[in-house]
């Protein structure tokens, strides 16, 4: 080969390896398939309208003492020496009144013990979390930050950004509020049985999430969620949640709050109509 033709072959050759370079350094990262509808083990919803777990069931077999500190534990336990009271008098066919109606479970409700199917739509720029009570968590996986201080409206579902880590799905959430309209804060409920609720934490509008998302096999998620909240507690709360994929049913259905003719409330109470043959 002379001199001249070699020269040309070099200079090929670092034109096609600078163009892979490019190309792969802009081709978005593979992204893994959790297609499919997933729910939350051990929050396994009845036809009701309740769960299958009694709540002493729930409190005990789920993680959850959360570090708080003594002078919120106490308001807590005050507000738990409250629902006891009124879960009794439920029992008896006293209404106990105080009830409040919420079409929405919010954030980290959604995560921690919902009875709510989820599908999860990861993008190489945003991943989303559509839940079947028509609830959507968009997880901004593009590089941005949370937006400034002017900016950040509190929602029930927060303001959250994540990345990759491999197949691990990272997520940060901060500027979470109530999901129950005129409450401060975010209270984080334990749900057992019919009409069964237990406050187990109270955390401050400053709390930040951080979420590692991951597949275990190819039936099960898992979700390690980290509760930073100096305000409320003594130190970060870790959790551990796992999700189980639905088999019974393929494609989402959405569930109606105020009833319908596939759910319709019967005496205060979900209930669940077959589909038309």
């Amino acid at each position: 080969m002379s001199p001249s033709r070699s020269a040309r072959h070099a200079a090929a050759l670092l034109v096609a390896s600078a163009t892979a370079a490019s190309a792969s350094a802009q081709s978005p990262p593979k992204l893994p398939d959790w297609s499919g509808q997933w729910e939350n083990v051990g929050a396994t919803p009845s036809p009701d309208g309740g769960f299958y777990e009694p709540l002493e069931q729930v409190l005990k077999e789920l993680e959850w003492a959360p570090p708080s500190k003594p002078e919120v534990q106490a308001a807590v336990d005050k507000i738990v020496a409250a629902q006891r009271k009124a879960m009794d008098a439920m029992r008896k066919g006293v209404d106990p009144g105080g009830a409040v109606t919420a079409c929405s479970f919010g954030y980290p409700a959604l995560m921690i013990e919902s009875p709510l199917m989820f599908e999860i739509l990861p993008t190489p720029k945003e991943t989303a979390l559509i839940f079947s009570s028509r609830e959507i968590r968009h997880v901004y996986t593009d590089g941005r930050e949370h937006p400034g201080k002017d900016d950040l409206w509190p929602t029930a579902w927060g303001d959250s950004i994540g990345h990759w880590e491999g197949d691990t799905l990272v997520i940060d959430t901060i500027a979470v509020k109530s999901a129950f309209p005129g409450r401060e804060g975010i209270s984080v409920n334990a749900f057992g049985g019919i009409e069964e609720m237990q406050t187990v934490a109270l955390l401050s509008p400053e709390t930040r999430f951080v979420e590692r998302i991951r597949m275990l096999d190819k039936d099960h998620l898992e979700d390690r969620i980290t509760i930073v909240d100096p305000k409320n507690l003594t130190e970060p709360w870790h959790l551990r949640r796992t999700y189980q994929r639905v088999t019974h049913i393929h494609r989402m259905v959405y569930e109606d709050c105020e009833g319908e003719e596939r759910n319709p409330i019967v005496d205060g109470k979900f209930t669940l109509t077959p589909a038309p043959q």
